[in-house]
């Protein structure tokens, strides 16, 4: 008896909730989704700095100034056997803007993967941010779980968290941004614990206990990871702060003394030592500032219609967090599809606004949901009015692109999750009629639906007709072999800087594309001669004149050759090259010369 009662609590013990179960299917599909197709898609140069770096490469061990072939030009991307997390750290650090945390652990992971023709796997360096960007989703269920105190809650925003197609298409780049949105969701779920610690505190019986010292140290470790992982999720803290402000001077008016009780003064622990933990990285900040890198997301607001941009940037950010048309096609059947999808996302996109609209008063009328909305809707909204805040307050769009909008995805899904929640009850109040028919739709269908459009939306990512990639090498390529007539030779000028700078990598993106599938060993490649590559570097304080070093560079290979010189419109009738037109093929800007006579 005694070993059949032992076997039975080991069976229950073991016996997974609904909840876990369906936990599970949200990360499984997440999963899925953002490992399929991995490698469809050219690697553009982010990518590729991300790759050099993480295999603890320096982006200037490729040869400059000077005539190399594929294989040379691919040696940043070539695994080391010496290598080191520590060389990924120095390089990184010497030549990037970016902290390290995310780059120290793809260089252990890939050394768990073999090379794919003597090169990185492009698979390896992008499956690890999707399986980062699928953990999201259960970190995302503890932040709606706690946020709302509601296991529905969580649920759903779990579910929609799994196919936003904005999360799948950071998660499918081999870059930091699959971890970074990870440790944003933590985050939050640790804020929430945080701020439900302080609810009702300003009663003479505080409802819940203050946090422990050990989740204070958990809290602010991962606040630590996160900042070490990306500096942006410093603004995801700042709106935490904003609504801790909030609540501070809602509670502190009717008793001021309750802000140095027990709750807050643990609270304060965490802000100092997140504070600590992030101004440790200030003489690094420091180093890149100003650099080109730090620069490209200026601003001129000194024209009108520049300062509506940021705002339906963040418009369409918002919409691509939950839905997306196609919008990556050509010829008259992808336009159709393009017009297709719009005309089918549409009414569900209008009837998810207003179903969110609806659900405000309905969640409400709880005691957790009207906390919860305050804790999660202040969260996003802060984070919006910061983004807004940076851009129009010191120029710098950070709206532009998108990218950065995982500093408050989390908090979206999290918000829609408890929003939406309401309507899973079969109720008759959360049933609606569907605008100009006698019909009618059930709360529970309405999420499904949503749901449904965002699967579809993220199958339109993975498959390029969404979020497409800005850059096409391979278009690049196809250009280069068919207007040439003679061998080839493509060049790339690239300026350095004293600051921090990473060399050639929209040229090594290029490359490893012509490896990946034009290689010139292979038949099939069309290649008549393999092609030749150089960098002509252009230092900020040269020692040699770089015309003198561009000069040798063309003197070297035998004539004629068909020059293709990305990022430089020079004339180059000196160096016996005439100019047969500039233009732009894949986003790749060139010009293309005949080189005949020295």
């Amino acid at each position: 008896m005694a070993v059949s009662s032992n076997l039975t609590q080991l069976i229950k013990a073991w016996r997974l909730s609904p909840a876990a179960v369906w936990m599970a299917v949200w990360f499984l599909i997440a999963l899925a989704i953002r490992l399929a197709f991995l490698t469809s898609k050219p690697l553009w140069m982010d990518e590729v700095a991300t790759t050099i770096f993480s295999l603890g490469n320096s982006s200037r061990s490729v040869p400059l100034d000077q005539v190399i072939s594929l294989e040379q030009l691919l040696t940043p991307l070539r695994p080391r056997p010496e290598a080191t997390v520590g060389s990924t750290i120095h390089y990184l650090m010497q030549e990037d803007n970016h902290p390290p945390a995310y780059f120290a652990l793809a260089h252990l992971w890939m050394n768990l993967f073999p090379t794919v023709q003597g090169v990185a796997s492009p698979w390896a360096a992008r499956a690890l941010p999707a399986l980062l960007g699928a953990l999201s989703v259960p970190a995302v269920y503890l932040a709606g779980w706690l946020g709302f105190r509601s296991v529905l809650a969580g649920q759903i925003s779990a579910a929609l968290m799994a196919v936003s197609p904005f999360g799948v298409a950071m998660a499918q780049e081999a870059r930091h941004y699959g971890m970074a949105t990870l440790m944003v969701s933590l985050g939050l779920a640790c804020f929430a614990v945080g701020v439900w610690s302080l609810y009702g505190a300003e009663t003479k019986a505080p409802l819940n206990p203050p946090i422990s010292p050990a989740f204070g140290l958990l809290w602010v470790g991962v606040n630590a990871l996160a900042f070490a992982t990306h500096y942006f999720t410093a603004l995801a803290l700042m709106a935490q702060a904003l609504v801790l402000m909030a609540l501070a001077w809602h509670q502190g008016r009717s008793r001021p003394q309750v802000l140095w009780q027990r709750p807050w003064r643990r609270l304060y622990w965490v802000m100092l030592g997140t504070l600590a933990a992030c101004l440790v990285w200030l003489p690094v900040l420091l180093n890149f500032y100003g650099s080109s890198q730090s620069s490209n997301l200026a601003i001129d607001l000194s024209q009108p219609m520049r300062w509506l941009d940021p705002i339906a940037q963040m418009l369409v950010g918002l919409i691509f967090m939950v839905i997306t048309p196609i919008t990556h096609a050509h010829g008259a059947i992808g336009i159709a599809a393009v017009v297709l999808s719009v005309l089918l996302l549409l009414p569900v996109l209008l009837w998810l606004v207003g179903r969110l609209i609806q659900a405000r008063p309905l969640v409400r009328q709880s005691a957790s949901g009207r906390f919860g909305l305050f804790v999660m809707g202040g969260f996003v909204l802060a984070a919006i009015a910061i983004f807004f805040a940076v851009t129009y307050g010191v120029a710098m769009d950070i709206t532009r692109g998108h990218r950065y909008n995982f500093v408050f995805h989390p908090g979206v899904m999290v918000l829609l999750g408890g929003l939406l929640a309401v309507y899973w009850p079969e109720t008759p109040e959360t049933s609606a009629r569907i605008p100009w028919t006698p019909w009618r739709i059930s709360g529970r269908r309405s999420v499904q639906v949503i749901w449904v459009a965002g699967l579809v939306s993220a199958l339109f990512v993975v498959s390029n007709l969404a979020f497409a990639k800005y850059y096409a090498p391979a278009q690049f390529v196809r250009t280069v072999q068919t207007e040439s007539a003679h061998p080839v030779l493509i060049g790339f000028a690239n300026p350095i800087e004293t600051k921090p700078t990473v060399i050639g990598i929209e040229f090594l993106s290029i490359g490893w594309e012509i490896q990946r599938h034009f290689d010139p060993a292979t038949p099939e490649s069309q290649w008549s001669v393999p092609p030749q590559f150089f960098i002509w570097a252009l230092p900020s304080n040269p020692t040699v004149p770089p015309e003198a070093a561009l000069a040798n560079i063309l003197s070297a290979p035998p004539r004629p050759f068909d020059l293709w010189f990305l990022h430089s419109h020079s004339d180059l009738s000196a160096y016996g090259c005439t100019q047969v037109n500039q233009a732009s093929s894949g986003s790749h800007h060139y010009s293309h010369y005949l080189c005949t006579s020295p």
